[in-house]
């Protein structure tokens, strides 16, 4: 007689999230790279850096929080976002933590996805060094 046993596998959980997040913002970092504006000026690249950031420093948070936390707690705003990291890995100069704090307001209000005629009319001054932006960029999704 053969003994016959069922056994009940409970549901798992695998966290690709931090992975995946980090890949994006790789992906939208490059895109920044080749991006080549038709015009003299274009908010993309500064979009494009944002997201970056937005996902490389998410990713962090995702190794140990589930998406919908991250999400919550730090929505869109890319410099508490940065500020939630571990003290060791907030390596950004005074500085740089500025510029991300004056991005992540245009960031977080949708500045570079939409038309805003102020700025327009002050040549967009009111956007950081986008250099700096990139090289912080590089930095927070190398971490």
């Amino acid at each position: 007689m053969t003994e016959h046993y069922i056994l009940n596998a409970g549901a798992g959980f695998i966290n690709m999230s931090p992975m995946a997040f980090h890949r994006w913002a790789t992906h939208y970092y490059k895109c920044r790279q080749d991006f080549q504006s038709p015009h003299s000026f274009s908010p993309v690249p500064y979009f494009l850096l944002c997201r970056a950031i937005e996902l490389g420093l998410k990713s962090k948070h995702l190794e140990d929080k589930r998406q919908q936390e991250v999400k919550n707690e730090f929505g869109h705003n890319l410099a508490k976002s940065y500020q939630a990291l571990p003290v060791t890995a907030q390596q950004l100069s005074v500085d740089d933590f500025s510029i991300l704090e004056h991005a992540s307001a245009i960031y977080a209000s949708k500045g570079f996805e939409y038309f805003n005629p102020e700025d327009a009319l002050t040549s967009y001054s009111r956007f950081p060094d986008i250099a700096a932006l990139d090289s912080i960029a590089k930095r927070l999704i190398d971490l």
